[in-house]
């Protein structure tokens, strides 16, 4: 079946080869480049550096169904979709979520997943979010995503610092750099699920925003846009995708990997 829709997409990429990209070359080299980011739990690495997370798991299926080898390729997030249009990928898969200021720079898919911004803060006691809405409150967020827009909108009257990525925002929060960090789900209930409970509480009340995730890739690239669009629409139908974000996004099991072996006996 793999080797069948392969045959498929060269075939019609014969056919228009004005519409060839990067769908075409990964086939023809027998490999599929993906661009991600590191940030749990959506591509994180295990203590003998093997990536995982809900973001692996998805390229890793689309390679398999293409019959394609995966080469991920993780890179800072401000450089994923630059790497993206350098060609250095075929494809960006990094939990992005579709943006107007991200649809300048790339085509983007159907949406693969969906997420609440919510945020948590170094609070032993439930809060409502208004409560941030105060100079005093100095409340994280990661560069160029929608959680630090959708906070800012939120919360005008707070005081905001922008770290590069998620792992630096987080640092400042168990630091006490920060009072509170703005990100999407599940990363601020696995904070307070998974790290310190009586340390950290999430904000009560309606999320922020919700944020509609999509693949990244080249403008122009249609047969491309065309496959994966599809490949959301099949994987979503069959329980794929459903059942990796039950696993990943709502879920603590997958922590347990990220533990030395020896703690795991």
């Amino acid at each position: 079946m793999k080797r069948f829709l392969a045959g498929l997409v060269l075939a019609a990429a014969a056919a228009s080869p004005a519409m060839a990209g990067g769908l075409e070359d990964a086939l023809a080299r027998g490999v599929l480049r993906v661009c991600t980011a590191e940030a749990a739990p959506f591509a994180v690495r295990t203590p003998s550096g093997e990536l995982i997370g809900h973001e692996v798991d998805i390229a890793a299926r689309l390679a398999s169904d293409l019959g394609l080898s995966l080469d991920l390729k993780v890179t800072p997030p401000r450089e994923v979709l630059n790497r993206l249009n350098a060609g250095d990928c075929d494809v960006a898969i990094s939990a992005l979520a579709i943006d107007p200021a991200r649809l300048v720079q790339v085509w983007m898919t159907n949406p693969y997943s969906e997420s609440d911004i919510r945020i948590v803060a170094s609070a032993n006691a439930p809060f409502r979010v208004e409560q941030l809405n105060v100079p005093d409150s100095v409340i994280g967020v990661v560069t160029g995503t929608l959680a630090a827009e959708a906070a800012r909108t939120r919360l005008p009257s707070a005081t905001f610092r922008e770290f590069p990525d998620l792992l630096a925002a987080q640092r400042a929060l168990d630091d006490g750099a920060i009072n509170a960090l703005a990100f999407k789900e599940p990363v601020p209930t696995l904070t307070v699920a998974a790290a310190k409970p009586q340390r950290y509480a999430v904000g009560d009340g309606p999320s922020l925003a919700r944020t509609a995730d999509a693949m990244a890739l080249r403008k122009g690239d249609v047969n491309l846009l065309n496959f994966l669009n599809g490949w959301i629409s099949a994987r979503r139908r069959d329980g794929f995708l459903n059942s990796t974000h039950a696993y990943w996004l709502t879920g603590i099991d997958w922590m347990a990997r990220l533990k030395p072996a020896a703690e795991t006996r």
